[in-house]
């Protein structure tokens, strides 16, 4: 392992344990930072065991004036460097950056990093900032008003059985959704998030055996009205197809989860307005506490907009059933 001293060499995140803390503080020489770090109000989209929001295997990345992207990985619940270990060599107090997930120096201009929204739970930016440290208190948190943000939206779907639906019997396929902008940016440096192609792209999610959830990691946006949000989904052969409702706001905002609740029956397809959930829902990590758009959504005529593909066969089966 590497070890490099700067005035301030790099941020060790690591989450040790006070008699560490003591072993490391040595005033002769330099002393190596320490890092306790989480996720905001963690909830159900990262949260683990321990509240943090963390897991083993995770692995930030660290800046600061005199630091660019150092890695730190996530072994038995303590951050660790992955290469360069952080040290400080004077008195003067630090300030620090971190992002997640970390990418290479090679995927980064300047610090930035172009992603598409199908790349999946790997866009689940998160960014914390202002946290310090000295040698005479090298412990750096990213907790509380510095621990890690989201800085993405989520849409997030829950599919339901309506009448002559099964989902025991037969499985979810998948789901396309139309409508959003899915390319553009992340800075690791600052943690703000930029779209790049001003055109929305559709975006297929796969359903795991039995799933009927799914989710995707969007960049935050304003939504044009005049272009729809189109959902179709496949069940059982057959291709159900609505039109989503929006927030007023017009807009998907960092830190928030948009969830759907759409139910299919033998007939069409319903959709109810979206919940939003809070990504940093004040004083609870409880993900159930939501709020249904009082209000502030756009009220559709349901059915909305259905359409339901049918195969030749199962079309002319569902008209002898309707006789």
């Amino acid at each position: 392992m590497k070890t490099k001293h700067f005035a301030l060499a790099v941020l060790a995140l690591s989450l040790a344990a006070c008699n560490n803390e003591n072993e490391i503080l040595n005033n002769d020489g330099p002393v190596a930072a320490q890092f306790t770090a989480d996720i905001y109000k963690a909830v159900s989209t990262r949260v683990n065991s321990e509240g943090t929001g963390f897991t083993d295997k995770d692995c930030i990345g660290i800046n600061s004036e005199d630091i660019t992207n150092v890695p730190y990985v996530r072994e038995n619940g303590q951050f660790g460097p992955k290469g360069t270990t952080i040290y400080f060599n004077d008195t003067e107090t630090k300030t620090f950056s971190a992002y997640y997930p970390y990418r290479e120096d090679s995927e980064l201009q300047n610090g930035i990093v172009s992603v598409n929204t199908d790349q999946g739970p790997e866009i689940d930016f998160l960014f914390a900032s202002g946290a310090t440290g000295s040698t005479s208190s090298p412990t750096v948190s990213f907790t509380g008003e510095h621990a890690f943000k989201h800085c993405m939206s989520l849409v997030k779907f829950n599919f339901l059985e309506g009448e002559g639906v099964d989902f025991s019997e037969k499985i979810l396929k998948h789901c396309m959704l139309n409508g959003l902008k899915t390319v553009g940016t992340f800075n690791t440096t600052t943690g703000e998030t930029a779209l790049t192609v001003d055109y929305p792209s559709p975006i297929t999610m796969w359903f795991d055996d039995g799933a009927t959830t799914s989710q995707l990691f969007i960049f935050p946006q304003t939504l044009d009205f005049t272009t729809p949000l189109n959902l179709s989904v496949v069940y059982n052969g057959v291709e159900y197809t609505t039109t989503l409702p929006k927030p007023s706001t017009s807009k998907l905002d960092a830190g928030y989860a948009y969830t759907y609740n759409i139910t299919l029956n033998n007939k069409g397809i319903t959709v109810e307005e979206p919940e939003i959930t809070p990504w940093e829902p004040g004083e609870t990590n409880d993900v159930s506490i939501t709020y249904r758009c009082p209000g502030a959504c756009v009220k559709p005529e349901l059915p909305i907009d259905i359409m339901v593909r049918r195969p030749p066969s199962q079309a002319a089966a569902a008209q002898n059933e309707n006789k």
